[in-house]
């Protein structure tokens, strides 16, 4: 995981704030799932292929993953961070999704092995007839204003030339983004899920963030450690990190305004340096964790790091411990 990813699933490991987040984005801010409805579940998808005598397995994390009792029913619901637009991201997500129902199935398949209580079809199946599994929901939280990627299978396939029925079979599969920097409805947040939207969301225009600042004045002044890393890290204001640090130290509360000035005046060049830095640091992890999920050698990878990027292979090495 990178910084954001770690400080997004470290905030959101409350339960009462990953709580307010579902019914805000689910259930137009109705509290219908409560904190003990939320059990926490193991991120790590495991894919497993079995070609004739050989296995084959990977290993690789969700940011996010809960399972949440949903009246009388459970669902997974996974969380996973962007700080930049993955224009793969319906594949990803499917693949996400299809890991955790395999996981799913190869549980169920091992009870019924067990019990030995199948015959016909379904032992043929290894599941019998009546199986569910739990729903897998995955939500997109862009740490951004404007998403322009895929929202949908289909706006990846090219369609062109293909008749009409073919097109209705090749399916759909939407995924859920959720654009931080344009989200509507972040005054229904009851944690201080509200201060993190809000302040992503001004954090490039002094007047509207000043303005937030004033009208938030209450919950910002009081913001756990968590929600100010995970906000310095997202907007790549440092000044953040002081005033926090002035709180730790019991030192009279800096004025918020003057320090959203301060910020916005002395860190706006740093913050937009460290920005492009942070999303070509993105990139770079992206593409270490994928050629090592194919098993492609560390020296290789590092050698591709060093061309495709300009860097040396010290530099390059630094990027498989993020």
């Amino acid at each position: 995981m990178q910084k954001k990813d770690v400080l997004t699933a470290a905030y959101l490991k409350e339960k009462d704030r990953f709580a307010d987040l579902v019914n805000v984005l689910c259930f137009e801010g109705r509290p219908v799932i409560q904190p003990e409805d939320i059990q926490e579940e193991d991120s790590a998808e495991l894919q497993i292929r079995r070609t004739g005598v050989r296995t084959e397995t990977k290993k690789r994390y969700r940011d996010i993953i809960r399972k949440v009792a949903c009246g009388i029913q459970f669902a997974m619901i996974c969380v996973e961070e962007q700080s930049y637009v993955d224009y793969a991201m319906p594949v990803r997500v499917m693949s996400y999704n299809v890991n955790r129902y395999e996981q799913q199935l190869r549980t169920r398949k091992e009870e019924h092995r067990q019990k030995r209580d199948l015959k016909g079809d379904e032992y043929l199946s290894g599941i019998a007839k009546d199986d569910r599994f739990l729903p897998v929901i995955t939500i997109v939280l862009y740490f951004g204003k404007h998403w322009d990627g895929a929202r949908d299978l289909k706006d990846l396939l090219n369609m062109k030339g293909l008749p009409p029925r073919l097109r209705e079979l090749a399916g759909e599969y939407p995924i859920y983004v959720v654009e931080v920097g344009n989200f509507p409805y972040a005054e229904q947040f009851r944690t201080d899920l509200r201060q993190v939207f809000g302040f992503c969301q001004y954090a490039d225009d002094k007047e509207k963030l000043k303005a937030f600042v004033k009208k938030e004045w209450e919950g910002l002044s009081n913001l756990s450690e968590d929600a100010y890393d995970l906000i310095s890290a997202v907007t790549s204001t440092e000044e953040l990190d002081k005033i926090k640090e002035e709180k730790q130290k019991g030192k009279e509360r800096k004025n918020m305004c003057k320090a959203i000035d301060d910020m916005l005046a002395d860190a706006r060049e740093a913050g937009e340096k460290a920005g492009r830095e942070e999303a070509k640091n993105e990139i770079i992890y992206r593409i270490v964790k994928d050629y090592l999920e194919e098993g492609i050698p560390k020296e290789t990878i590092c050698r591709k790091l060093e061309k495709l990027f300009s860097i040396n292979q010290e530099t390059a090495r630094k990027y498989f411990a993020g």
